[in-house]
Order: structure tokens, then sequence, then C-alpha cells
């Protein structure tokens, strides 16, 4: 008799490091990694608002030093890239708006930094 297992899919995870280096700094700024960077205290109390308020949607957000770069990480990369770019104001990005608010309000103090992520993010 055969019988069939049941694979489950695996969770989509990529290195960080192959990652551009503007995408790997914006995912430590998400998790909340301290840096030497002088302008942490700028984007520290934002970022730990995003990362709430995705956390509290269901959403996985690693914890700082992880290697792995997460599903739900890259579609928060790929948010903030798009409401980095001017359409991406008028783009709901989830239901929840206070999480739309963030996102737009975290891109812009990226766009402050100097950081733009790439549109193919």
């Amino acid at each position: 008799m055969v019988t069939a297992t049941r694979t489950l899919p695996r969770p989509t995870a990529m290195a960080l490091k192959r990652r551009s280096i503007a995408e790997q700094r914006v995912i430590r700024m998400l998790r909340g990694e301290p840096t030497d960077d002088r302008a942490q205290f700028v984007y520290q109390g934002q970022f730990g608002r995003l990362r709430d308020l995705v956390e509290q949607v269901g959403m996985l957000v690693s914890a700082p030093g992880t290697v792995w770069l997460g599903a739900n990480e890259l579609l928060l990369l790929s948010w903030l890239a798009q409401a980095q770019r001017v359409l991406g104001y008028t783009r709901p990005f989830h239901s929840d708006a206070t999480l739309n608010l963030t996102v737009v309000h975290c891109a812009g103090t990226l766009n402050a930094l100097g950081i733009q992520l790439p549109s193919l993010t």
C-alpha cells in the first residue's frame, strides 16, 4: 500500500544579503536593529509603529539579526517602494487605514534620509 505524504509549502525566505544595500538598511530599520546611524532617533519610533501595526494584522517581522528575509518583509519593502513613488500616495496597501498612513509616513522618512528603494522591490 502506498501512502501519499502531504507536503506543506515552505515559507518564502531568501538571504537578506542578496538584497540591495538600501533594502538591507530598511529591513534593519523595520526590525528595530540598533545601529550607529545618527538618524536612528528620527526613524526608530516610526518604524517601531509600523512593525507593531503589521504584527497586529498578522504579518511577521523577523527578529533583529535574522539573516533571512521573509515573505511579509518582502511585501513591506514593496509597499514602501511603491509609497515612495508619486502614485503610491493614492494606493491603499491594506484595509487598515492607520497601517496605510504609517507606510506612507515611513516612505517619506526614507526619502528625507536619502534612501530610495528600487522600483522593482
